[in-house]
């Protein structure tokens, strides 16, 4: 077994795709060669917890947990919220701007670069020289965000001449949210000049989408895309039954960056067709902007929709497959074409008819267009969005039934085979 040294903030019990990545990888990756160990924060500050998620962290594997100190506490108490938890994403990032509001994102933008979780180094650094020291491995990854981890892979290749490898799960200084941040200029160049130089200093660059490595290709050694996928442990033995209303679904944070003017109004029409209304609902699980919640209310749809709080991931699962469609918003941005949710390959994997809006030419939608999904939507295409709907709607009252569609290419996207891809790529670094 070669060793491989693996630094990564979001562990669980946190929840989400940045969680599931390398939570799979670690599950699989012994199958094909080499041994992790895990380095994470043992309290981390995250959207929401999944307990559930312990359960798939191999017993065998060795997760080294260490302190860390974050300033979300404060930054919390300056936006009127207690605790430490953070919306996922920044999601709150075009919420309020009041004076402690304005100032707590102005520290969070200018004062910690290149992100909050800055404090995790002081800790995860000295714990990894100390594993490092007594079990030399083949090499070490670093996966972000927070993109701060990426400095301390950096500072290890220094140390040890061992082969280092970033992962981007997302962008860095091109992330959506960035347009939203009160930066000063010198706080921007600050940021890109350490993107510059993890990209040029690391052996060789993981991505977890095509638009990223298109991205950062020019600037870095080596590159490679290995998507997230879907475990088909997950998805044996799920049991689920037709409602006896359609349902239109969304699993997940919905962000304020996914209000989308049309898709309200494409549902408002239905809410006026006597024979649809009755048998149409919207169900959002997971946690909802605000400014949706006022979309819903100045549409008239609000008693249309149903709003449940964040479930275990296996619940999650089991609501794709409860729903007669799932609802794929792309986030409303200049980067849209390169956003490849995490949540799009449990989609297909479920087999359910997939409402999708976005960018016509981007990521998500070559993947969707490649399984067999019908086309992904333009944002101002209501006519197409409600034509889609009613289609659904047709089917499921005419047969009473949940339906399948699309093909079988989604199976390229199991998280075993995602793991075979990582484990020859590491081979390829360490030969």
């Amino acid at each position: 077994m070669k060793k491989v040294l693996i630094l990564s903030y979001y562990w669980p019990p946190g929840s989400g795709p940045g969680v599931q990545r390398w939570l799979k990888f670690c599950k699989y990756l012994p199958e094909f060669g080499w041994q992790p160990t895990i380095i994470t924060v043992a309290n981390g500050s995250y959207p929401n917890l999944d307990e559930t998620l312990l359960e798939d962290v191999p017993s065998d594997l060795e997760v080294i947990k260490t302190d860390t100190f974050e300033p979300f506490a404060i930054y919390n108490l300056l936006r009127g919220k207690s605790g430490k938890a953070v919306e996922v994403g920044m999601g709150n990032i075009k919420g309020k701007t009041g004076l402690l509001s304005s100032m707590a994102k102005y520290i969070r933008a200018n004062l910690f670069i290149p992100d909050a979780r800055l404090g995790w180094n002081r800790y995860s650094y000295p714990k990894a020289i100390k594993w490092i020291k007594d079990n030399n491995p083949h090499l070490i990854i670093t996966t972000g965000p927070p993109h701060s981890t990426h400095l301390v892979g950096q500072r290890l290749k220094s140390d040890f001449n061992i082969p280092w490898i970033a992962d981007f799960r997302d962008p860095w200084t091109t992330i959506y949210y960035n347009r939203f941040l009160n930066r000063t200029e010198r706080s921007e160049q600050k940021d890109k000049t350490l993107e510059d130089s993890v990209l040029s200093s690391a052996n060789a660059i993981l991505t977890a989408t095509p638009g990223l490595k298109a991205e950062f290709e020019a600037r870095a050694k080596t590159i490679k895309f290995i998507p997230n996928g879907f475990d088909e442990e997950d998805f044996n033995r799920v049991d689920s039954a037709a409602s006896k209303s359609f349902k239109l679904s969304y699993i997940g944070n919905f962000k304020a960056v996914q209000n989308i003017e049309g898709l309200w109004i494409a549902i408002s029409r239905i809410a006026k067709d006597s024979e649809l209304k009755e048998a149409f609902q919207f169900e959002i699980t997971g946690n909802l902007d605000e400014s949706i919640q006022s979309a819903f209310r100045s549409h008239g749809i609000e008693h249309l929709v149903s709003v449940k709080p964040f479930v275990p991931h296996k619940a999650a699962i089991i609501r794709m497959f409860e729903a007669n469609m799932l609802l794929l918003p792309i986030p409303q941005d200049a980067s849209n074409k390169t956003i490849l949710t995490g949540k799009i390959f449990e989609y297909l994997a479920s087999r359910r008819p997939i409402l999708s809006i976005g960018p016509s030419d981007g990521n998500a939608s070559e993947i969707l267009q490649s399984c067999g999904k019908s086309k992904m939507i333009d944002y101002d295409d209501t006519d197409e969005m409600e034509r889609q709907i009613r289609i659904a709607i047709a089917d499921f009252q005419n047969h009473k039934q949940l339906t399948q569609d699309g093909n079988d290419q989604y199976l390229q996207y199991s998280r075993k085979g995602t793991a075979k891809q990582l484990a020859h790529f590491l081979d390829e670094q360490t030969l």
